[in-house]
């Protein structure tokens, strides 16, 4: 993560409105208990963030974590975006908001709704701010390992998804072009995460069967975001036919048309990365 010194403005404009628009299009989509496990999913991942517990972070006073927490709570995005904007330009590093803030945010939160003191339609509004401003975040994020000089990735099917034939396919098409690649199978949501946020890979490729798979694919994303905010997703299998609208409104970073696109955007992604972490 960067240092305050050395930070660019806080959001990416472009990311954070379409991460807003896109909350909005899966909550028309998907059911509402899928949409609450998003919900949930932000909250866990963010307050038991393990780099939430580094000495380098500044926490703030439990009050301006109410007064954040209110902020994100309004209907409108604003408020959310001014409260943060302020502490940035008081010094607050891209590291204290994502891990600090948001992260001590996201508990309350959980807290309140545990207490009945906010109710469903509150939270998704407020997770949906959350999740917004993280995506707004990545961007600034440059890899927090040294890079190999081969570019890599860790390739896996959506949990619970039989078909595996195609990210197998996938693997073989990319070792071939002199990528490193992680194959793994069978692994459970949580599992998929913890090996994400311990690999150092730089793109992670995901692989749906359909319709079916979109409330797991959606829960997915949104821990992966949290959780390695410098990685690159990549999606791809039958969803893209079934479902395509809908997979494009999870902000996913690569969906391609073909395997050669597949490569082709990979690269680019790869290239960024190299020219991200070579930034002094």
């Amino acid at each position: 993560m960067t240092d305050r010194g050395l930070d660019p403005p806080l959001f990416h404009d472009d990311l954070y409105k379409r991460a807003i628009a896109e909350i909005g299009t899966l909550k028309e989509k998907l059911p509402d208990g899928a949409f609450a496990g998003l919900a949930r999913e932000v909250i866990r991942r963010l307050s038991d963030h393990p780099a939430a517990q580094i000495s380098s972070v500044s926490f703030p006073s439990d009050a301006k974590i109410d007064a954040l927490t209110e902020a994100l709570l309004e209907p409108g995005a604003e408020a959310g975006i001014a409260f943060i904007a302020r502490v940035r330009a008081q010094g607050a590093s891209v590291e204290t908001v994502y891990l600090a803030y948001l992260a001590a945010a996201a508990r309350t939160l959980g807290e309140w709704w545990e207490e009945d003191r906010i109710g469903f339609t509150d939270v998704t509004i407020a997770t949906g701010h959350i999740y917004a401003v993280m995506r707004g975040l990545k961007p600034l994020f440059r890899p927090t390992v040294l890079l190999p000089e081969q570019p890599t990735a860790f390739f896996t099917a959506v949990p619970g998804e039989n078909h595996q034939l195609g990210v197998s396919m996938a693997t073989d098409v990319f070792r071939k072009a002199g990528w490193d690649i992680v194959l793994k199978r069978g692994l459970e949501h949580d599992e998929m995460v913890q090996y994400s946020a311990l690999s150092g890979v730089t793109l992670i490729g995901l692989s749906a069967g359909g319709e079916y798979s979109l409330p797991r694919l959606a829960r997915l994303i949104v821990a992966l975001r949290i959780s390695v905010p410098e990685a690159s997703l990549m999606v791809g299998g039958a969803i893209l036919e079934t479902s395509r609208k809908e997979v494009e409104a999870m902000g996913i970073d690569i969906l391609p048309s073909s395997m050669d696109d597949a490569l082709a955007q990979a690269r680019s992604t790869w290239d960024q990365t190299v020219a991200r972490a070579n930034v002094s």
